[in-house]
C-alpha cells in the first residue's frame, strides 16, 4: 500500500509539478509558488463546482419539465370542460327549439281542429309528432324550459276539453241514429268509403299512418274527432225534412192489407194524404236519379243522397225536377197527386238504405231533432 501510494504521489507530482508564477505590478515584480497540493485542491474545488452546476441544471430541467406537463394537463382538462359546456349549450338550445316547435305545432293543430279550418287528411298533416325531450333533471336545473310549462299545460287542458266535446257529440249522434233504428257503425263505414267493423262504445276507426308517431294525446283526440266527423258527415245525408207540410198518415210501413184486393202485402213506405197539388219537398240534399213515370208508382222522383241513402216520392201530380239535377233539402220537387196504382191523392214516401227500404216514420218523428243536429254540426267544411 505504501509503495502504491508513493507511486501515485510521484505520478501526481510529475503531472502537477511545483509552479512559480511571476506577477508584474506597479511596485515591481512578485513571484508566487503553487505547489502540487494547492493545484490538487484547486482542481477538486473546480470539480465540485462543476458537479454542483450540473446537478442544479439537471434538477432545474427536471422541475421545468414536470411543471410543463402539469400545465399541459390543466389546459387539456379546461379544454374538455369547455367542449362539454359547448355541447350542453347546443343540447339545451336544441331542446328549447324542439319544445317551441312542438308547442307551435300543437297550437296549429288545435286551431285547425276547433275552428273547422282543416278536416280529415289535412288535419292529419298537422298532427304534432313526438320528439325527444330534455331530461327532467336538466330542465329543472337550467330553468330554460320553465316559460313553456304553463303554455303546455293550457294546451293539454284544451285537448282534454276537446276530447270531452268529441265524446259528447259522438254519443249524441249515435243516440239519434239509434233512435232511427239504424246502426251507427254502418254510416261510419260508408263515410270512409270502405267497410269497417265497429267496437264497443262507438264506431271503430283503425289507426292510420297519419297517427303513427304522433303525440299520443293529440293522436287520440284526432282519432276521436275523425269518428265524430265521419258520423256527422254521414248524418248530413239522412232524410231530415218532412216532404209534405199538410198531410194525414193513412198507411204505415210494413205489413198491411192491399187496398185493391184486401190481401196481406208489404208496404215499403208511408202514405201521406193531402190536397191535390200539395207541394212535395226533398227530404235531404242530393242528386235526382229518376223523374217521371215509373210503373205502379205513377209519376215519381228518386233522389240519391249519397252513402247508399235514397228517397222516393210517388203518385205525384207533377214533377218539377229532371234526372241529373242537384237539389237542396227542402226544395220543391213536385205536387201531391194520385197517379199510378193509387186509390186517392197522397204521397207514397220511401227511404232506402243500400237498396233496402227502411221505415220512414222514425225519420218523420225525429225530423226536428235531425234538423237541429244537422244545423248545429254544419260548421265549416
Amino acid at each position: 500500500m505504501k509503495r502504491a501510494a508513493a507511486r501515485v504521489s510521484v505520478a501526481v507530482s510529475a503531472l502537477l509539478p511545483d509552479r512559480r508564477i511571476h506577477i508584474e505590478t506597479d511596485s515591481g515584480k512578485r513571484s508566487i509558488s503553487i505547489g502540487t497540493r494547492e493545484q490538487l485542491m484547486g482542481l477538486a474545488t473546480t470539480a465540485m463546482i462543476a458537479g454542483w452546476l450540473t446537478v442544479s441544471t439537471v434538477g432545474a430541467m427536471t422541475t421545468d419539465k414536470a411543471a410543463d406537463q402539469q400545465a399541459e394537463a390543466e389546459l387539456a382538462r379546461m379544454a374538455a370542460q369547455m367542449q362539454a359546456l359547448k355541447a350542453d349549450t347546443v343540447a339545451l338550445k336544441g331542446s328549447v327549439a324542439t319544445t317551441a316547435q312542438r308547442i307551435e305545432a300543437r297550437q296549429q293543430f288545435l286551431d285547425a281542429l276547433l275552428t273547422g279550418k282543416a278536416r280529415g287528411a289535412d288535419l292529419a298533416d298537422l298532427l304534432p309528432r313526438t320528439t325527444r325531450r330534455i331530461s327532467a333533471e336538466a330542465a329543472a336545473a337550467s330553468g330554460v324550459l320553465a316559460p313553456f310549462a304553463a303554455l303546455e299545460q293550457k294546451q293539454l287542458a284544451l285537448v282534454d276539453r276537446a276530447s270531452a266535446t268529441a265524446e259528447t257529440r259522438l254519443r249524441d249522434a249515435e243516440a239519434l241514429i239509434g233512435r232511427l233504428g239504424l246502426n251507427p257503425g254502418r254510416f261510419v263505414a260508408q263515410s270512409s268509403g270502405k267497410f269497417m267493423h265497429t267496437g264497443l262504445g262507438g264506431p271503430f276507426v283503425p289507426a292510420t299512418e297519419d297517427a303513427a308517431g304522433a303525440d299520443p294525446r293529440f293522436a287520440e283526440l284526432f282519432m276521436n274527432w275523425q269518428r265524430v266527423e265521419q258520423l256527422e258527415e254521414a248524418m248530413a245525408s239522412l232524410p231530415a225534412y218532412i216532404p209534405a207540410k199538410s198531410y194525414t198518415l193513412t198507411s204505415g210501413f210494413g205489413f198491411r192489407y192491399d187496398p185493391f184486393h184486401g190481401k196481406g202485402a208489404r208496404h215499403a213506405g208511408l202514405d201521406l194524404a193531402g190536397a191535390h197539388g200539395e207541394p212535395i219537398y226533398a227530404a235531404a240534399s242530393g242528386r235526382v236519379v229518376r223523374a217521371g213515370r215509373f210503373g205502379a208508382y205513377g209519376l215519381a222522383v228518386d233522389i240519391d243522397h249519397g252513402r247508399g241513402i235514397t228517397t222516393r216520392y210517388a203518385h205525384l201530380s207533377s214533377v218539377k225536377v229532371s234526372a241529373g239535377d242537384r237539389v237542396d233539402m227542402g226544395q220543391k220537387i213536385g205536387g201531391m197527386g194520385s197517379t199510378g196504382r193509387s186509390t186517392g191523392t197522397h204521397l207514397h214516401y220511401e227511404i232506402r238504405i243500400d237498396g233496402q227500404p227502411v221505415n220512414p216514420r222514425p225519420f218523420v218523428e225525429a225530423s226536428t231533432y235531425l234538423l237541429a243536429f244537422q244545423t248545429e254540426t254544419a260548421g265549416p267544411r
